[in-house]
């Protein structure tokens, strides 16, 4: 199994008092199924996760399993604790749920040694048996060579992917590759700012925040189609700006669900706290974001 192309990581829509709003999430599933993603990513960066108590997850992963009922959407979903005990209990629990894979994202926090990061990951690996994806990321501490976590990939056949959001990714990729002989395949994240990068080193997918997985698919369209020249010049319509959001990842964050927002998948833009301000050069940047969206979906009703 693999996961490829555009895998968007969902939001958490909430209130304007600060509630998870169910029924704005149902509308994020049934649009991003509606649009034609194959699979998608919750409980990441990009969901809040760390804002989240755990009754909120259930019932938020509850609703995206049922309403993908009858569609060929995969669901990926984070396992992020830091203690090892309570990842697997976490992990057997989505497996229960139905999931399809496992995103591992290895403790960071105090600096784990080598050793507790193996441990952490294998006793998830040996306790599933669904695909799992690990998450590189670097910037948050722990591993900072990929070789530290694909070690593991001889002993346990259900590590299916890594995650690659170093930056650049493309030495992690073409690492995991010729170690592993091709098994284990790769997803490019940190907003996918380095997808012609990725592509070029062998990636299978990526994995962008939501708000614009339309303009992701378009630029799909054209990579699929061989046309290097016209992907090329669909992503730099939009990725200039992630690249300039993802800079603080709470921006990132707040921009996206205020894109959500305005195009009326979601009924508040509201970001737990912490989290920042939008300014005047952000509301520039979105208004930009969605006139190409409207461009884009014009062209696309026209031919």
């Amino acid at each position: 199994m693999s996961i490829k192309g555009v895998c968007p990581v969902l939001s958490v829509p909430f209130t304007s008092s600060g509630e998870v709003d169910y029924e704005s999430f149902r509308s994020l599933c049934r649009w991003i199924i509606k649009i034609g993603a194959k699979s998608t990513l919750f409980f990441g960066v990009a969901s809040e996760n760390i804002k989240l108590s755990d009754p909120e997850r259930y019932k938020l992963l509850e609703i995206l399993l049922t309403e993908r009922k009858g569609s060929d959407l995969q669901v990926i979903i984070t396992v992020a604790d830091h203690s090892a005990e309570l990842a697997v209990k976490r992990a057997k629990d989505y497996e229960a749920m139905g999931v399809d894979y496992l995103n591992i994202l290895p403790p960071s926090f105090f600096s784990p040694s080598a050793a507790q990061i193996d441990h952490h990951l294998e006793s998830i690996l040996r306790a599933v048996k669904i695909p799992v994806v690990i998450q590189h990321l670097p910037q948050a501490g722990g591993i900072g060579d990929v070789s530290g976590l694909i070690h593991l990939a001889d002993r346990y056949s259900n590590l299916a992917m890594v995650k690659c959001e170093a930056n650049p990714p493309t030495e992690s990729i073409r690492k995991i590759a010729s170690q592993t002989r091709g098994r284990v395949r790769t997803l490019i994240g940190w907003g996918g700012i380095f997808w012609k990068e990725g592509v070029a080193a062998g990636a299978d997918g990526l994995q962008p925040g939501c708000g614009v997985t339309d303009l992701y698919l378009w630029a799909e369209r054209a990579l699929i189609a061989g046309d290097e020249r016209e992907f090329e010049r669909r992503l730099d319509r939009f990725i200039p700006t992630i690249a300039t959001w993802i800079l603080n990842l709470e921006l990132l964050i707040a921009c996206e669900k205020e894109i959500l927002f305005q195009r009326g998948i979601i009924e508040s833009s509201y970001c737990r706290s912490p989290t920042v301000a939008l300014d005047a050069a952000n509301a520039a940047e979105i208004k930009a974001m969605l006139d190409l969206v409207r461009e884009v979906a014009a062209n696309a009703s026209a031919n």
